[in-house]
């Protein structure tokens, strides 16, 4: 008891310590909150930050929050999936918060969720306490994590990454029924979560290192029974998923995505090259090493993960003989291998083949395979991390000579900065696509490598303050190395500094359609003054029939403005919102018969009409159209018309509009290819179209009941079963979980 209690007295100034480094490490994440600001880098201002205005908007005004017609001329925005608004929190925060402290409350609930994850996971795998809390801050303020902050929902599927592991981990080797049954509600409750928050290609991440584990449990003896368990509890979280699952394949049927070539899946795929990050972060002028069309896109390419995970690997080198855990860092050492080959991609040769396989087909960027590389080197780091408090605490010693391992890390680190600085302005780098940084640039990261390498140096050596400044240390490294990117090019600003900012026309009105020159950027802000975007920034796009930043695409979809060089013109003879029109004619080739027509008296339909009259040469014979109601998902018209009409809307066309005349159903119609129509019959009629797509409503149905088939579930499976049953034999001298 003596022996716990100190124990527990030793752990704690590191646990206490490590919490506080963490703590500090989420201010830079509050410090928008708290100044009532939003982060706007990339993706931030030009993406997330419009469609969850869009959503919070329609939660609050009570319209349907799955179609826009501020994007592509209408789109199905909760298929595209990136602002997960069928999740609970998603639904919590922005029908109840401003804009701004919503936005800010689910950036920094997500890193909250992978701490707390990945500190429990950690201890599952039987880490004392400073140990997990010590990995968990690496993997929480990872290179990764802390570079891809504005992808928003790429970060917040990462998160529920290590609950699903722990979750796993619970059900296959737990001997207690009713924990099992805990388990499997669990990993059913974060695979539905997972799915929610809306990025499939961190679904497939999840799928591999999941994989990974359950193979290697099966290895060290976990019952194979127990597999036909985790596969249910996912599939049922699938379900459970479907909600936004089935609206995310309706939209991505139907997007560009579909005819994606091979060099498309594989763009962004990680150079071998970038491995020296590990001992120079800044050996390249840039971070990092990709072709030119991406040498910008810095955070797809972090390989770094802080100093400490370099140093890591020759201290566990130095220290493998005397290492109890070699089991579990074979496991990471493999991970951080298979991971690091499928972020290769076109380079690896494994990810080129899987980019066949139907789904995979449809993403990109294999270098993000790179969160499990560093979720391996964070368990490694935390058990390396683990060997050193070990040697403090119990006053072992390392003899000089030994510890020659630790001035590896430091030789490659300076041998790299001292190359790139050599070679940063030769031709020879010019003519290898090399944009190396020179020895200034470079430098100071090698001096942190070798700070990390001589703290750990000095532990091994029993001095005790060593340790204390080693995780402070690697707080400020993983923490500098991090944010100052998240916080570069991009400054946190007010939403309405930000809005007064956008990029408009000087006259436009609310509800203008504009055409700005460039899709991404801050032009996607024009979207928080009302105003609307073709084609607009999405995650996925919707296929189109014609090109939309052509003239006359522009003109046929009602497009006010246009944006020539720095300056902004009207688009001339535009159509209207809504508009009758008296001859369709059939076409197999829209894109060069919109050419032939005169688009004010004609409309293109993708099969014969019957009924309608020839054009007349008097506009009064045309009839009219009032708009009674233009919202999200629901447009209301009336119209008035001597003779069979087709009513044409500027509202882009899918499958899930629906179509009333008075109190008749209506075929809607393709017109022009991609927009929105339908017939309408002579004297005055109400029209109301209604985007109700089948995905949606059968995903709800599905959630609702996967969620009922999960309480029966866990009911039975807890209260109807004695409160302690062990589900395996357990081994001489030891208890039950």
């Amino acid at each position: 008891m003596a022996l716990m209690t100190g124990t527990r007295v030793l752990l704690r100034p590191q646990v206490r310590l490590i919490a506080l480094c963490c703590a500090a490490l989420l201010v830079p994440l509050f410090l928008p909150l708290l100044t009532g600001r939003v982060f706007t880098k990339d993706d931030l201002a030009a993406l997330h930050l419009p469609f969850r205005y869009l959503y919070r908007e329609a939660l609050r005004a009570g319209d349907s929050f799955l179609w826009t017609p501020a994007y592509r001329s209408g789109l199905y925005l909760y298929g595209e999936g990136e602002a997960g608004m069928a999740h609970p929190l998603h639904l919590l925060l922005y029908r109840f918060l401003p804009l701004g402290p919503a936005f800010n409350l689910e950036i920094i609930s997500t890193y909250i969720a992978m701490l707390m994850g990945t500190g429990l996971l950690l201890r599952r795998l039987e880490l004392p306490a400073e140990a997990a809390a010590f990995g968990a801050m690496a993997f929480t303020f990872s290179g990764f994590n802390l570079f891809n902050l504005m992808h928003v929902n790429h970060i917040a599927a990462v998160a529920h990454m290590p609950w699903l592991l722990l979750g796993t981990h619970v059900l296959l080797t737990s001997r207690d029924r009713r924990r099992c049954a805990w388990a499997f509600a669990g990993v059913a409750l974060a695979v539905g979560s997972q799915l929610l928050v809306g990025n499939p290609q961190y679904v497939w991440l999840t799928l591999v290192v999941l994989g990974f584990m359950v193979l290697c449990l099966l290895y060290a003896g976990a019952p194979s029974s127990r597999v036909p368990l985790l596969l249910a509890a996912g599939m049922l979280g699938a379900l459970i998923g479907a909600v936004q699952l089935l609206p995310t394949l309706d939209f991505a049927r139907e997007s560009t995505r579909v005819t994606w070539s091979q060099d498309q899946a594989l763009s962004f795929s990680l150079s071998p090259l970038n491995v020296v990050q590990l001992w120079s972060p800044f050996a390249f002028q840039f971070r990092i090493h990709a072709p030119a069309s991406e040498a910008f896109i810095v955070h797809e390419f972090i390989v770094y993960n802080g100093a400490f995970c370099t140093v890591a690997l020759f201290w566990l080198a130095l220290r493998w003989r005397q290492r109890t855990r070699r089991g579990l860092l074979i496991a990471l050492f493999a991970l951080a291998g298979i991971s690091f080959v499928l972020a290769m991609g076109r380079y690896g040769g494994v990810y080129v083949w899987l980019a066949h396989l139907p789904g995979l087909r449809t993403l990109r960027a294999p270098a993000r395979h790179l969160v499990l590389f560093q979720l391996a080197l964070s368990g490694i780091a935390a058990i390396a991390f683990e060997d050193v408090v070990g040697l403090v605490r119990r006053g072992e010693k390392i003899e000089i000579r030994r510890l020659w391992p630790m001035a590896v890390p430091v030789a490659i680190s300076v041998a790299a900065t001292l190359l790139a600085g050599a070679f940063s302005q030769s031709s020879w780098a010019a003519a290898h696509g090399l944009s190396l940084s020179s020895v200034t640039r470079a430098a100071p990261w090698s001096i942190v490598i070798a700070g990390i390498a001589g703290l750990v140096a000095m532990a091994g050596r029993g001095v005790p303050w060593a340790v204390p400044v080693l995780i402070v240390a690697v707080a400020f490294d993983q923490g500098f190395w991090g944010y100052s990117y998240a916080y570069r090019w991009g400054p946190v600003q007010r939403i309405a500094d930000l809005v007064a900012n956008a990029n408009v026309p000087p006259d436009a009105q609310r509800g203008d359609l504009i055409a700005p020159s460039i899709e991404g950027g801050l032009g996607n802000v024009a979207v928080l003054r009302g105003l609307r975007l073709t084609p607009g920034y999405t995650g996925l796009a919707s296929s189109s029939v014609l090109d939309p930043t052509d003239a006359l695409t522009q003109q046929i979809a009602g497009v006010a403005w246009r944006e020539s060089g720095t300056t902004w013109v009207r688009v001339p003879d535009s159509m209207p919102r809504a508009r009758l029109v008296s001859v369709a004619r059939y076409s197999i080739d829209v894109k060069a018969d919109a050419r032939r027509i005169d688009i004010s008296r004609v409309a293109l339909v993708d099969r014969p009409v019957q009924g309608l009259a020839e054009w007349s040469a008097e506009p009064d014979k045309h009839g009219s159209v009032r708009i009674m109601e233009d919202r999200p998902g629901s447009i209301v018209l009336e119209t008035t018309a001597a003779r069979r009409q087709l009513l044409t809307l500027t509202e882009r066309f899918h499958g899930g509009w629906r179509a009333m005349q008075d109190d008749r159903e209506r075929e809607a119609t393709r017109v022009y290819g991609d927009f929105l129509g339908c017939i309408v019959d002579p004297g005055r009629h109400l029209v109301r179209f209604t985007f109700a797509p089948a995905s949606f409503s059968a995903g709800v149905r599905t959630s609702l009941a996967s969620l009922a088939a999960l309480i029966l579930t866990l009911v039975s499976s807890t209260l109807l079963c004695g409160p302690r049953v062990t589900l395996i034999s357990t081994p001489s001298g030891k208890k039950p979980e």
